[in-house]
């Protein structure tokens, strides 16, 4: 796919990560936010995700660090541009779980939403707002991310439907320009307000 500088607004990266078995994981017990700093230790724990309550969201969770670099490579290579890091985690989502349409913070001006599982019966689509007002949702399978403007696009997910095993997890990468407007946020370090 060809892409010039500047010139998108999303893009569905099938297939973005092949070895998506190894980062899958049953859904932990307790709910809430926690993150992690930069060494991997717990730093605080709130046990409501206050923008979407009843799930699970972890800021930096170890695990997933090393990926978090890899997806910025390729994101660099596909966009044509120099990215900072800023920030990553990833949500649990269960019945009713829903995203109020929203536009990210400025940590979040390069997003990608990554599927890592889910054992739901039906697909569960993210919608889009494009700059032109039309209303676009998009379908992932486990692997699959979609790259977007967050700070641009308002984005949104309806309630998801299912029984009380219902889960579905996201890993939310998030970047800075090298040479955009949200420079100053490269290397966040303010968990408390997280958001995809």
């Amino acid at each position: 796919m060809k892409i010039k500088k500047g010139e998108w607004e999303v893009i569905r990266l099938g297939g973005l990560v092949k070895q998506i078995q190894f980062l899958k994981e049953d859904p932990p017990l307790d709910r809430g936010k926690f993150a992690y700093d930069h060494r991997g230790k717990l730093t605080c724990w709130d046990p409501v995700d206050m923008q979407c309550p009843g799930t699970i969201s972890r800021y930096n969770y170890p695990k997933y660090k090393d990926l978090y670099y890899t997806v910025k490579d390729i994101v660099e290579r596909v966009i044509h541009e120099k990215l900072y890091p800023t920030y990553y985690y990833d949500r649990f989502y269960f019945k009713g779980s829903d995203l109020v349409r929203h536009i990210d913070r400025p940590s979040c001006e390069i997003s990608v939403s990554l599927n890592i599982s889910s054992n739901t019966d039906y697909d569960w689509p993210i919608w889009y707002e494009l700059g032109n007002g039309e209303q676009h949702e998009l379908v992932t399978k486990p692997g699959d991310g979609v790259l977007y403007k967050g700070c641009v696009l308002p984005h949104w997910r309806e309630p998801l439907k299912g029984n009380k095993d219902t889960y579905y997890h996201q890993i939310f990468f998030h970047y800075v320009r090298r040479d955009g407007p949200y420079l100053q946020h490269a290397y966040d370090s303010n968990p408390n307000t997280f958001s995809d």
